[in-house]
């Protein structure tokens, strides 16, 4: 190819522009979740929390440039982006249908279009893609937990070889397989449960202080009676 130094600067200033721009949305979505919930009070200046969650991500990430780090990509390819995934969107395919509502969500759409979805549309949302979701993700969770984890080491003692050697990981590995994919599967069920309690919790703390009002107007009202 003519001029390729050319093309190969090109090509290193494209995928660095394409990590750069999925970069903005990936802080976003952890920056704005963490405001919103108050988890990090929104006096901080938002410069000085992006700053530190890029450097966490950096120390986080030099595990993939050792000399493991092939091994550790796999590990992290297979099962942080393969379970999580199909629970956070079957949740939310859950929540939008059945939870806001379905009624609500086509007189969103009817706003925003001038018509709502037509009945392929209702029957997939309401019954189709849930089912399929679900059905993915039990075969799928069913595979994983039956099969050994193993990773493929290139070694030229292997008796083999050219081919690949098989060897499995150590058995620490699996905790990291819980935290990596059971982690953030679990937030949600265990945000909602979170919520649950704490609407509870307010509940009676609404009702205790009903009942205080209620007795202290009681008090006040005897003693002007009595007055």
């Amino acid at each position: 190819m003519p001029v390729s130094p050319l093309w190969s600067i090109l090509f290193f200033i494209m995928l660095f522009c394409l990590g750069l721009s999925s970069m903005f949305g990936n802080m976003e979505g952890v920056l704005v979740p963490l405001q919103e919930l108050n988890v990090i009070p929104k006096k901080w200046p938002k410069e000085l929390v992006t700053g530190l969650i890029c450097v966490v991500s950096f120390l986080i990430a030099i595990i993939f440039v050792l000399r493991s780090g092939n091994y550790w990509l796999a590990l992290f390819d297979n099962f942080a982006g393969s379970i999580p995934l199909l629970i956070i969107a079957f949740f939310e395919m859950f929540s939008v249908v059945y939870i806001y509502g379905i009624d609500r969500f086509n007189d969103d759409i009817k706003f925003m279009i001038g018509h709502k979805p037509n009945i392929f549309w209702q029957a997939t949302w309401r019954f189709i893609s849930p089912l399929i979701m679900l059905v993915i993700f039990l075969f799928y969770f069913v595979v994983k937990v039956s099969q050994k984890l193993e990773y493929i080491v290139w070694n030229p003692n292997y008796e083999l070889f050219p081919k690949s050697e098989v060897e499995n990981y150590p058995g620490w590995v699996y905790a990291i397989v819980v935290l990596v994919a059971g982690v953030p599967s679990l937030m949600i069920p265990g945000f909602m449960v979170f919520k649950a309690i704490q609407s509870c919790v307010m509940k009676q703390d609404d009702r205790q202080d009903l009942v205080n009002a209620v007795s202290e107007i009681s008090i006040n009202g005897e003693l002007k009676n009595k007055s």
